[in-house]
């Protein structure tokens, strides 16, 4: 093979690689409103925290626990969950973009962390995510993971072997959602 057709092979399969990425990561509003059933109501939670968080009196490794609560906004178009674990807290708002067809979260915690999330259903108990964030310092994270659905909903993991934040892997992230009520 000519040395000049390579370039171009390897760019047209690099393009389809991401046009596959891409498209894994659409979702239905029906998986919108899927997701949004598990993800509402009241839970218990067990955390093990990955970095010393600004706002956390805990440091990384240690375990907090709280209540994470999500409901419905806008006639179901949309839910927000709020997250009170140790001294920290947190809001997110969920979404449903019907330009990209993508399930979409921005969240703030109380230490300045902000980040954005896409969504997606990757298996029947798996809504896989890319999250991209900074802290308040504006070091960047990045990572990607699950919220794993079990028990028909009475647990749910937020998991996560690749968090980076700046230019450190994070520990292996496994928080553990408890539902108390619907």
């Amino acid at each position: 093979m000519p040395n000049s057709i390579r370039p171009a092979i390897i760019a047209g399969a690099m393009l389809l690689a991401s046009i596959a990425t891409a498209a894994d990561t659409t979702s239905t509003k029906e998986e919108f409103h899927e997701f949004a059933e598990f993800m509402t109501g009241r839970f218990r939670s067990e955390i093990r925290l990955i970095h010393d968080w600004p706002g956390h009196d805990k440091k990384k490794g240690d375990q907090i626990s709280g209540i994470r609560t999500g409901r419905r906004i806008a006639d179901g178009e949309g839910f927000i969950c709020t997250d009170d674990a140790g001294t920290g807290s947190l809001t997110e708002i969920f979404l449903y973009n019907s330009l990209t067809n993508q399930i979409e979260c921005t969240g703030v915690a109380n230490g300045g962390t902000t980040w954005t999330n896409t969504i997606w259903k990757s298996a029947p108990n798996r809504w896989s995510w890319n999250l991209t964030a900074s802290l308040k310092d504006g070091t960047p994270i990045k990572g990607s993971g699950a919220w794993v659905i079990m028990d028909d909903g009475k647990q749910i993991d937020f998991v996560s072997d690749n968090f980076m934040i700046g230019d450190t892997k994070a520990d292996k992230l496994h928080d553990h959602y408890h539902r108390v009520s619907n």
